[in-house]
Parts: structure tokens; sequence; C-alpha cells
């Protein structure tokens, strides 16, 4: 979880009792850890919880620009850190996001290991033909996205056209958890998500706020390189449940000035990451040639794009998995 807000965590962590996850990872966007560890510790009830700010990320990173500040992007650190930790399943959640009931534990592995190959063609109407009992499972799910109540996530010109309208709320929670299509992209939340190891490398959250022309399409922008990718490997994402009651502590004044930069840039950008010719076949293979033709393929003068490609580059070599084959030999030796 990245904040901004390290006054309001210890009540949030309070709210997540008892947590259900096993070791929570903390970004904090500030110069230094703030954030009180100990009472933190206190509440995971003996749960490991660690807690990073950027001068952690200066020391762990050779490379630490990669890693956005002043932007929820700072989150990327944190799924770096989970996969160097050996987690097999990494959620991420906003600090303004509480429990709204759903199981959120079980509602994000459901998706992403229990989900059925079959699937009714009219929402809650079991149409003739659907299997009874053999439904089948899908084994290529690697990310769960889940949804909210409470405030939707709009961005801040359909937050203050609209407001917030209990009809949105009411489509949101109404709304059945489903497998989105391949061939089309749609806008990826990154405050309630749950994403399997071998595809964390693809979460890298490109850069925003300091030194970026841009900021809170972080989470969108990594969303269309996870897509593209997953198309050409045939991985899926699932998208509905479990809800979280996101309360948005944000200003939406704020955020118009925030996302007024890249409110014209997002009617394009995703061209570039859907030109991307792929033809690796690991995740971390396809992020590289991401990286690659990012940097090489855009325009001659589009320093975000080639900044954004570097940036890639540089965060695949996070994710070198060890030679087994090496160490098994090392390992040899030293019996020898």
């Amino acid at each position: 979880m990245p904040t901004a807000r390290p006054d309001n965590l210890v009540d949030f962590f309070r709210v997540w009792r008892p947590w259900p996850w096993d070791v929570a990872i903390v970004i904090e966007d500030g110069p230094e850890i703030t954030l009180d560890r100990a009472q933190l510790q206190e509440l995971a009830d003996g749960r490991e919880i660690g807690v990073y700010s950027w001068k952690e990320i200066e020391t762990e990173l050779t490379e630490a620009w990669i890693i956005s500040r002043r932007d929820s992007a700072i989150r990327a650190f944190g799924f770096w850190k989970a996969w160097q930790q050996g987690a097999e399943t990494i959620f991420t959640l906003d600090d303004d996001c509480y429990p709204s009931g759903d199981n959120f534990l079980h509602g994000h592995l459901d998706n992403l290991e229990r989900t059925p190959r079959w699937e009714s063609t009219v929402s809650g109407l079991r149409v003739r033909g659907l299997p009874y009992r053999n439904l089948g499972l899908l084994d290529n799910v690697r990310l769960s996205v889940g949804l909210w109540s409470g405030n939707p996530d709009l961005d801040a010109v359909q937050t203050l056209a609209k407001g917030t309208n209990a009809s949105d709320d009411a489509l949101v929670t109404r709304a059945r958890t489903r497998v989105l299509p391949a061939d089309q992209y749609f806008p990826i939340s990154g405050m309630n998500l749950a994403v399997k190891r071998d595809v964390a490398c693809l979460m890298y959250y490109p850069p925003m706020g300091v030194d970026s022309p841009y900021r809170r399409f972080d989470d969108i922008w990594c969303g269309l390189v996870v897509q593209r990718v997953f198309r050409h490997l045939g991985l899926r994402i699932v998208c509905g449940r479990p809800l979280v009651n996101h309360q948005r502590a944000s200003d939406p004044f704020v955020n118009l000035v925030k996302e007024s930069a890249g409110i014209g840039r997002n009617e394009h950008i995703w061209t570039a990451v859907d030109e991307v010719e792929l033809s690796a076949s690991t995740p971390l293979a396809c992020m590289r040639e991401v990286g690659v033709a990012l940097e090489t393929r855009g325009e001659a003068d589009d320093e975000y794009l080639h900044r954004w490609g570097r940036a890639i580059q540089e965060w695949c070599k996070l994710f070198q998995e060890p030679d087994t084959t090496e160490a098994r030999v090392v390992a040899s030796e030293r019996k020898l």
C-alpha cells in the first residue's frame, strides 16, 4: 500500500483487523519514514509488516529513479518487495479503501484460482446448456481486479460534473464478476487488485509525479502494458468482486490539476503500447520487449515514452531469478 497520509494509516490497519494478508508492505511517499512502526506492529497481531520510504528505495535500488515520487505509482516498489520476499499472491489497496462486507482475501483467490471455464450468457440466469457440475476451471487467470462501493473510481472531471451518485454505487455493487475480453482495453484501477507472482514483473507503474509531466495515470498506463502482454501470452484478467468501501480522501479540484496534462495524452498513449510487437514466451521477456519498443518506437522528441521504456528495462533487472542450474553446480562443488 502506498500512502501520503501516514497519520491515517493506524486507523486503516485497525479497521482491517484481523488482517487477511500474511505480510503488509507500506510505501510512505516521503523522504523518510514517519510512521510509528511499533504501533503498526502492535496492530499486526504477530504478522510481519515492512515500511519503506524514499530513503529505503534509494538504498536498495541502484536505479532508484525508476520509482515515482509524489504519486501512487510509488506502489511499484511494493510489488517488487513482495516478489523479492517470495509472495505467491500480491494484493494492493489504497489507504482510503476499507472492508465492504465481501471476503477480500478469498474473493481475489477465487478469481485467480477458481474461475470456471463456463459462463451463462445472461447474468443471474441459468440458461439452457450450462453444465450443472462440470464447469471446469480456467488455469490462466493471473490478475484479479476488485471494484468499490461508496465512491466510484471516477476521474476529477466526472467527479465534479456528477458528484457521488447513489446510482453509480448501485451499478458497481450489482456488477457481476467476469473474465474481461482479451482484445479490448479497459481501465485497471490499482486501488483493489491481486496478482500472481509470475506476472509481478508486469506491475511497473510508469514515471509519475516528481520529474514527470503526468500524475494519476499510473495504474491506467501500467494496465495497458499488462493487457498487451496478457493478450500475447493468453493470460486472463477477472474483474468484479471483492468490493472494498472507497471513502475517497483526495480532493477532486486538486486531482483535476494533477490529471489535466494526462487527459489528452491518454487519448493516444494506448496505441503506442498496442503497436508493440511481442515474440517472447514469458512475462519478463515480454516486459523487456515492451521497454525496448517504447524507448525506440516513440517520436524522436517523445522523451516521456523513451524514459518509460528505459525505466521498464531497469525494472526488469530486479526480477532476474537465480540460475538454478548454476546454483546446483555451485552447491555440488561445495559438497565435494
